[in-house]
Order: C-alpha cells, then sequence, then structure tokens
C-alpha cells in the first residue's frame, strides 16, 4: 500500500482543522464558565444587596414614624405647658430645645427611660451592621431573610 503525499497533506489538513475546531471549543466552553460563574456571583451579590435595601428602608421607616410621634409628643407638651405659663407653645419649644441641645453639644448624657435605651442601643447596633455590610460585604445583614412584612415595609 502506497500512502502518496496528497494523501499524507488531506490528513494532515484534517487533523489540523479539527485541532483547530477542539482549541475552539475548549476556548467556548472555559469563556462560558467564566462567565456563568460571574453571573452567579452577580446575583448572589444582588440579592445580598436588595437584602440589604429592603433592611435598610424598613428601619428608616421605622426612624421617620418614631420621629413624627416624637414631635407630635413635643408639640403636645408644649402645648401644655404653654398653657399652664400663659406663653406661646413655639416659645417653650425653643427653649426646651436650645437647653437639650446644649446638654448634647456639652457631652452630657440624655436622660431616656430603661426600655427606649434598649431599643437605641439595638437601633445603633443594626446601623453599625449595615455600615459593616456596606464597607466589608460582610456580616449578618447578608444573609438577612427579606420576610413578607418587610417587603410590605418596603
Amino acid at each position: 500500500m502506497k500512502i502518496d503525499t496528497q494523501t499524507v497533506l488531506l490528513a494532515t489538513a484534517i487533523l489540523a482543522g479539527l485541532s483547530g475546531w477542539g482549541a475552539i471549543a475548549a476556548w467556548w466552553l472555559r469563556e462560558r464558565s467564566k462567565t456563568v460563574k460571574g453571573i452567579k456571583n452577580l446575583r448572589r451579590t444582588n440579592d445580598r444587596l436588595q437584602k440589604t435595601v429592603v433592611f435598610t428602608l424598613d428601619k428608616w421607616r421605622d426612624q421617620v414614624e418614631r420621629s413624627q410621634l416624637f414631635l407630635a409628643i413635643e408639640q403636645e407638651y408644649a402645648d401644655r405647658l404653654a398653657k399652664h405659663a400663659g406663653v406661646p407653645a413655639s416659645s417653650v419649644k425653643v427653649t426646651v430645645r436650645a437647653a437639650v441641645e446644649q446638654a448634647w453639644n456639652n457631652g452630657e448624657s440624655m436622660r431616656t427611660d430603661a426600655a427606649a435605651a434598649e431599643q437605641y442601643r439595638h437601633a445603633i447596633a443594626a446601623i453599625g451592621e449595615v455600615e459593616r455590610f456596606v464597607e466589608t460585604g460582610e456580616g449578618t445583614v447578608a444573609e438577612y431573610e427579606v420576610t413578607d412584612e418587610i417587603r410590605r415595609a418596603a
């Protein structure tokens, strides 16, 4: 059996062609797997960010509602004190606010009841947790479960 040069060249060309297609297929699979891993990482990060945003919105809503409540309480106290003192409620509010701000600026501790102090500590810890997640991407906020109640709040 005699093998001519054309047959050798044809076999070499077929082998080279198959090797080229094999290299292209290997490159495609490698790029595809990188893309799939990247998409999965983005989804995971996106899920964590969404949970953090919902958590932050929930805490923000709580803060706004509490602020409204405190302002209503402040107004009620100012109205009652103004009624007894015979002065306008706005002057009572200005005077009391100035005294509290001065105490705060002087570093004096604020007087609160024990239940409120615990809520403040919890709120400050939650804020710290969100800050830690924003800075490092780690923390319990990353695993925060989004409940229906939080979805409604958001």
